[in-house]
Order: C-alpha cells, then sequence, then structure tokens
C-alpha cells in the first residue's frame, strides 16, 4: 500500500501563534479604516490615482469595510472549525 504523498495533514489541536493574531489584527483594522474613517479613505484613493478614479460615495465605502470584517471573522471562524 503506497502513501499519497498529496494527502493534507490535519492536526488534532489548532493554536494561534502570535504572526495570526496580528495578521487577524491587521485585517480588521483596515476594515475598521473603511467603514469608520470613508473621508479618509476616499482621500487616499484620490491622491494616490492623481484624481483619474471616480471614488464611490461614503456609504459604499462603509459598506465594503463592513464586509471586509465579515469576510475575515468568517474565515478565521471556519479555520477553528477546521482544525
Amino acid at each position: 500500500m503506497s502513501r499519497n504523498p498529496l494527502r493534507t495533514t490535519y492536526y488534532q489541536s489548532f493554536e494561534m501563534k502570535l504572526s495570526d493574531y496580528l495578521g487577524y489584527a491587521l485585517a480588521v483594522g483596515f476594515g475598521l479604516w473603511l467603514a469608520v474613517f470613508p473621508a479618509s479613505v476616499i482621500g487616499f484613493y484620490t491622491w494616490f490615482h492623481k484624481g483619474r478614479v471616480r471614488m464611490p460615495g461614503a456609504f459604499a465605502v462603509r459598506l465594503t469595510g463592513a464586509l471586509w470584517i465579515l469576510l475575515v471573522t468568517i474565515v478565521l471562524a471556519f479555520t477553528f472549525i477546521k482544525h
């Protein structure tokens, strides 16, 4: 019987490392920047694109931030469920 080299092994216990917490905090921080300070986000991206890109309104930026936070949290939750 040959062993499958492509088989994924899942560990029984799952412990988050400091880098996992930092990555989650940075991702949520980005979402909070979008949700809480939409005028700052719009100003930054207008400056970054030199005004050539039409930016959405504040509501769309806030909604994007909320959806980003939700996405990151769901990915983290599924990571915990899977392990």
